[in-house]
């Protein structure tokens, strides 16, 4: 499970950056607010 999440917010943070190189603003903007719904419930979790 938690090497799961790991995983996902790896591709997230992946996925972002290769938007930010495309100019994609709208997109970055939705996958940070996946990532940092992840990173919060990985946080409470803990």
């Amino acid at each position: 499970m938690k090497k799961n999440s790991n995983e996902n917010i790896l591709m997230l943070q992946y996925r972002i950056k290769r938007y930010q190189a495309q100019r994609n603003g709208a997109m970055c903007q939705t996958l940070n607010g996946k990532l940092q719904k992840l990173l919060s419930q990985q946080q409470t979790t803990m």
